[in-house]
């Protein structure tokens, strides 16, 4: 499935759904703003877990995505006539803010019945200056019902450093 799709829902779950996603966007946009501390946890009781912000996702391009779609979907919302579940603009708009989302907060929101892939393993690292070698995942092989993710991002890699994701020796699968 492409991570952009969103599921078609009947009505009462597409607003749950969209309530959720526009309550998330405007946490984000809080603490990017400085009007909650930006560090601190986000707990929710649909989520085991506190949220936690990760700042280096903040991209000015992905906050103007997110501060569109709050409006938009402010909009829908304030309108429930307008939640209907084929409406290929709204799937589309709750797909996009849905995928940054995620990102910001390095977590899966799957809605209703939908079965998404979830990562076995999650790394994030960040740095400043990768001078030597950086490796997200070192493995002998990795079976194919493994899921690994990798998200790696550095401000400067020296002449002679190395980033690596996954460095796997042996078949993968």
């Amino acid at each position: 499935m492409d991570p952009m799709t969103f599921p078609v829902l009947a009505a009462p779950l597409l607003g749950e759904a969209g309530r959720f996603l526009l309550n998330r966007a405007s946490s984000v946009l809080d603490r990017w703003s400085g009007r909650v501390p930006g560090d601190e946890p986000e707990q929710i009781a649909e989520q085991p877990e506190a949220l936690r912000i990760r700042s280096a996702e903040l991209t000015d391009t992905r906050i103007e995505r997110i501060t569109q779609a709050q409006g938009a979907l402010t909009v829908y919302l304030s309108r429930p006539e307008l939640l209907q579940g084929d409406d290929e603009r709204l799937r589309e708009l709750l797909g996009q803010l849905r995928h940054d989302l995620e990102e910001v907060y390095g977590r899966g929101f799957p809605f209703g019945e939908e079965q998404r892939p979830q990562p076995g393993v999650f790394i994030s690292q960040r740095a400043d200056l990768v001078d030597n070698k950086q490796v997200g995942v070192r493995a002998q092989g990795i079976a194919g019902t493994a899921h690994v993710q990798v998200d790696q991002s550095a401000k400067t890699i020296g002449k002679t450093a190395e980033q690596v994701g996954a460095e796997i020796e042996g078949t993968i699968g």
